[in-house]
């Protein structure tokens, strides 16, 4: 249970709106029970005043049935509003804060995460913890209060029917739902872990399926899909036969309160101690308050698997960032590179990059050579802090760890050697919600050989490239990210294969405007293309 409370850390100023659903459900709980109490009071009241032939004063009742009614309808309708708003601000606090979490560990630190598996948790899991407030916190709160607001009440009137319903509302309320949750743990923790696997399968044979159709694999792709959904309806099955049973238990439990209550009370109507009347309306009480425990056993139901979803979301908020950051910044002087002795591994395999060094005055342009697995694109990752090194890498004269993340930010600029497009227009992938004049952009489209291709297109820059880039072509996807990394007027700028995919007479031409354009900037390059190093000043082999 502390692991529950500590995910909801993020959204803790939601309070006000936490409290308000459960008050809300207790008193929609109290109306209802108060409703059927005093419907049967009040009718067997009349029946025994038109017996005994005696006035009886039915204006207050009868008004306090139809104010129970209202407050019972409008109540449960403003209950479902506020635990539900309540539960959608939980997830989106908690969506941000995820994704705030992720983006240190970016790229290296989520590398043993399947694409299919990381979304999963960044919405499926995050998703289900809707259940953490709305399905398990506000019903066992509401359902607690219940328990111990109708003891209180049923004391009022005999104090052994009190004991007798607080013991079947607490096995009702409690010993019931705790066997059902030991019943639920294990096909609950296993039914999200079958429903990650099973995300994972289809994401990846979705993103796999041309080589999965050229090599003849789709079928055992499929069959592995039926299996996994076929697990994951059996547990599926087994928790909606625990909920079965965990209902019939209720019901059964409620109605041996009814009888019990009844043989505690009916010795107690003859003695006088209880009117015919009160009888009635202790018994329809006792009927009506089992409503408010009844969704305790379904809460604790579902608490194994978002037990579940919570240690997912965890293990991965946890992780901790290829490069862990200094707890001092210091501001650079200037934006001078020097990287001494500088090694990298990955995850502990032989060294990509061992004992490098490279300075990169400022205005000075650089171009790294190689062959391919050299470490060039690694040389990039480090400079970006996405890697953890050995050695010492300054910037500025500070050592890169100990420069603040937007700082860095404002010094450096890059082209990865993989960029991702978006799905969305040419130039939201260009501006990416950064803003510039129509000369600006048309500039800088011109710049990186984009304005004679978006002018045959229909929509111009408003075209949509589709999902990561699947309706332009390589070369096209390039120049936009080009376009995309020259938009900020950082001082350092960072190239991986500026130019991959471009045929020779565009490539020529880019590289040209290139030259004007980063101009008195910073220009590390990493190439393999001799078109490309009439953008440097000197060469650095690498391997």
């Amino acid at each position: 249970m502390r692991e529950l409370l500590r995910i909801l850390q993020p959204s803790r100023h939601q309070w006000r709106w936490m409290l308000a659903g459960i008050g809300l459900g207790v008193a929609v709980i109290a109306a209802n029970t108060a409703l059927m109490a005093v419907s049967g009071w009040f009718i067997a009241s009349m029946a025994v005043a038109g017996v005994a032939k005696v006035s009886f004063n039915f204006f207050f009742p009868s008004a306090a049935i139809r104010l129970l009614a209202i407050l019972r309808t409008v109540g449960r309708y403003v209950e479902r509003l506020v635990t539900h708003e309540a539960a959608f601000r939980i997830l989106a606090d908690l969506r941000s804060w995820l994704f705030r979490r992720l983006i240190p560990l970016a790229p290296a630190g989520l590398e043993r995460y399947a694409s299919g598996d990381l979304s999963g948790r960044l919405r499926a899991d995050i998703d289900s913890l809707e259940s953490l407030y709305l399905r398990i916190i506000a019903p066992i709160c509401s359902g607690l209060a219940s328990i111990l607001l109708a003891g209180l009440f049923i004391s009022w009137f005999s104090a052994t029917a009190a004991l007798v319903l607080l013991a079947l509302l607490l096995v009702a309320g409690l010993v019931l739902p705790l066997w059902m949750l030991r019943l639920a743990k294990q096909p609950g923790q296993q039914s999200v872990e079958l429903a990650a696997a099973l995300r994972n399968q289809v994401s990846q044979g979705l993103q796999g399926a041309e080589e999965l159709l050229l090599l003849g694999a789709s079928e055992h792709q499929a069959a592995e899909v039926e299996r996994l959904s076929a697990e994951l309806i059996k547990r599926q099955v087994s928790l909606g036969r625990l909920a079965g049973l965990s209902g019939a238990g209720l019901v059964s439990l409620a109605g041996l309160a009814l009888v019990l209550v009844a043989l505690v009370l009916i010795p107690e109507v003859s003695q006088q101690q209880v009117s015919g009347p009160q009888l009635v309306m202790l018994l329809l009480f006792t009927a009506a308050v089992f409503e408010g425990v009844g969704p305790l056993s379904h809460a604790l139901q579902l608490l194994p698997a978002t037990i579940q979803s919570v240690e997912r979301i965890r293990e991965l908020a946890d992780a901790p960032p290829a490069l862990p950051e200094s707890e001092i910044f210091i501001q650079p002087e200037g934006y001078r590179i020097e990287l001494q002795g500088v090694s990298c591994s990955y995850g502990g395999g032989p060294a990509v990059l061992e004992q490098f060094c490279l300075t990169l005055a400022e205005g000075e342009r650089v171009a790294v050579v190689g062959v391919s697995g050299s470490g060039k694109s690694t040389l990039v990752e480090l400079l970006l802090r996405f890697r953890n090194y050995q050695g010492s890498i300054t910037i500025g004269g500070v050592e890169l760890r100990d420069c603040a993340t937007d700082e860095l930010n404002r010094l450096l600029v890059a082209l990865p050697q993989a960029p991702h497009l978006f799905n969305a227009t040419i130039r939201d992938n260009i501006l990416l919600g950064r803003t510039l004049s129509d000369q600006q952009l048309s500039e800088l489209v011109e710049d990186c050989g984009l304005d004679a291709w978006i002018a045959t297109l229909p929509l111009g820059l408003d075209t949509p490239v589709g999902e990561t880039g699947s309706s332009v072509s390589g070369g096209e996807a390039r120049r936009i990210a080009l376009a995309r990394t020259l938009v900020t007027d950082a001082p350092v700028v960072l190239l991986d294969e500026p130019t991959e995919g471009l045929d020779g007479a565009t490539e020529q031409l880019v590289v040209q405007r290139l030259h004007k354009r980063l101009a008195g900037r910073s220009v590390l390059v990493v190439t393999h293309r001799p078109t490309v190093l009439a953008l440097a000043q000197r060469v650095v082999r690498i391997g």
